[in-house]
């Protein structure tokens, strides 16, 4: 998907159908979120992760987010590959 050329204003309905976060309703297990606090990947920032588990605690659904303290987009820390 990140590939996707057009803005969210010229594809509205490829970015919802893509969305995790409008789809947060319809999961049903539960949910573990990681993400690299310094994720520098376009496209991916830690604050739609944060998002989606917002989203999730509110519906009640079982889920933990996991914040990986100085990794990008590839973790790299021991601590964080064991």
């Amino acid at each position: 998907f990140q590939s996707e050329e057009r803005t969210l204003w010229e594809a509205p309905d490829t970015y919802l159908a893509m969305s995790p976060f409008m789809h947060a309703d319809k999961i049903e297990a539960p949910f573990l979120l990681i993400h690299g606090e310094d994720d520098n990947n376009p496209g991916t920032f830690p604050i739609q992760s944060e998002r989606l588990f917002q989203a999730l605690k509110g519906l009640g659904k079982t889920s933990k987010l996991v914040l990986l303290p100085l990794e990008s987009h590839g973790y790299q820390g021991k601590e964080s590959v064991l």
